[in-house]
């Protein structure tokens, strides 16, 4: 199978005093850009990850490429390739199905919490992204469109106040992001999440917890129910492949 290249820019240093030149980046550093370029694309399912090219493309040394590296085989997002290498982990059905659901239900409780705490200004930035939602579905700006859509997202586990649930939520975010293809570019899929986070964003407003709750549940059912399509298809279109190329969360 061919591998497809990817590239990397060079990350900044942190500066040190009285080093005569920046300090390289940290493995946490490292541990961020590598989830971005998972999310992003830029490194896919099956993409050979080295440690040594890393270090020289981030310009730091291995030792905090080897952390970040462990992190996130730990975390269950890369995996031993069959060459001894390691690469970005292809979800099974089973494995996307079970985290959808357990997703399902944690998105609704942080609507639920959002909808009893949210303050002033997180309903304004809500209502900003929507808009700018709006915008980038006018113009067919799907990349966008997907961006804005985890940052709505964010700011509704932000506004849970619960950080252990938030961070919970973005793991499994992460984990089911691991492709980049979006639920968004379904026929119609696009407009019809944009109305669900219309729905979801004025019963958060209106402080009615169990409509937020019940509408969150609903938009991820939807977004699971279009992902098992799309794996589907993908599934049928390519034969002998074991794991389908399924979309990134979309709701």
């Amino acid at each position: 199978m061919r591998v497809r290249l990817y590239t990397i820019a060079p990350m900044p240093g942190r500066a040190v005093q009285g080093a005569s030149k920046p300090a390289g980046p940290t493995s946490r550093a490292v541990y961020e850009w590598l989830v971005a370029a998972i999310r992003s694309g830029r490194i896919r399912p099956g993409d050979p990850i080295r440690e040594e090219a890393l270090a020289r493309q981030l310009r730091c040394s291995r030792t905090p490429v080897r952390e970040a590296l462990q992190r996130l085989r730990a975390e269950g997002y890369l995996e031993r390739g069959r060459r001894r290498g390691l690469s970005v982990a292809e979800p099974t059905q089973e494995e996307l199905l079970d985290l959808c659901v357990v997703r399902e239900t944690l998105e609704g409780l942080a609507a639920r919490l959002a909808a009893r705490g949210i303050t002033t200004s997180e309903v304004y930035f809500l209502e900003e992204l929507y808009r700018d939602m709006e915008r980038a579905l006018e113009r067919g700006e799907l990349g966008e469109l997907a961006r804005l859509n985890a940052e709505f997202h964010a700011v509704v586990w932000r506004a849970a106040r619960n950080r252990y649930l938030a961070r919970e939520l973005q793991r499994i975010w992460l984990l089911i992001t691991r492709q980049p293809v979006t639920t968004l570019s379904y026929p119609g899929r696009a407009r019809e999440a944009l109305d669900e986070h219309r729905a979801l964003l004025d019963a958060i407003r209106q402080g009615d917890a169990d409509r937020a709750e019940q509408l969150a549940r609903q938009h991820m059912a939807r977004a699971q129910m279009i992902r098992m399509r799309i794996a589907a298809s993908r599934t049928a279109s390519s034969p002998g492949v074991p794991v389908p190329a399924v979309g990134a969360p979309e709701p």
